[in-house]
């Protein structure tokens, strides 16, 4: 017998997955990034940050399969009514992927440029001669998009919110596992 689905329209569960995990992967990145300068110098210090590398790696391969599966599998939903809070809406998701793609390809050009080790076994040579002005730039220029993800991010939580408990149209059951 096939369900029949009651409700607003939903997405698929790999569209809730890869939503939900790279919301916890950009969380656990910001912390750590925020955080590491209170680690000590030394192993402990370099192990978080080869962490965050790898995250930092590991969400911009999350990011590509996001869109891929978003362009060719992800189950599409009719869009919200519109005017400028759709427009707002449709501009605040690009932004979040370009920011978190801009990021990933910030931090490996940092890497590149710096040079690092990789969990204090394995040294990465930087590609170039390693010039410190642009290793300055690329570490501010890092750090703003990350504030600006958090920002962005916290936007559109506040939005989804908004839409919950105050317009009250359950939105956030199209991104929320189904209850049992």
């Amino acid at each position: 017998m096939e369900e029949i689905e009651t409700g607003p329209p939903r997405y698929d569960a790999t569209t809730m997955l890869l939503h939900w995990v790279t919301a916890v992967m950009v969380v656990v990145l910001w912390v750590g990034a925020t955080t590491l300068d209170w680690l000590p110098r030394g192993p402990l210090r370099a192990d978080a940050r080869s962490f965050h590398v790898a995250l930092g790696l590991a969400l911009g391969v999350l990011i590509l399969g996001r869109l891929t599966w978003r362009l060719s599998w992800g189950k599409p939903l009719p869009g919200v009514k519109a005017g400028a809070f759709a427009t707002a809406a449709v501009a605040a998701h690009r932004g979040l992927y370009a920011l978190m793609a801009a990021m990933v390809l910030v931090g490996i050009v940092l890497v590149s440029t710096t040079g690092d080790t990789a969990f204090n076994h394995f040294r990465i040579d930087p590609l170039a001669s390693a010039d410190q002005a642009l290793a300055d730039q690329l570490r501010r220029t890092h750090a703003a998009i990350g504030w600006t993800i958090v920002a962005l991010a916290g936007v559109h939580s506040a939005a989804a919110i908004y839409h919950q408990y105050v317009l009250r149209d359950n939105l956030l059951a199209r991104m929320l596992p189904r209850r049992r």
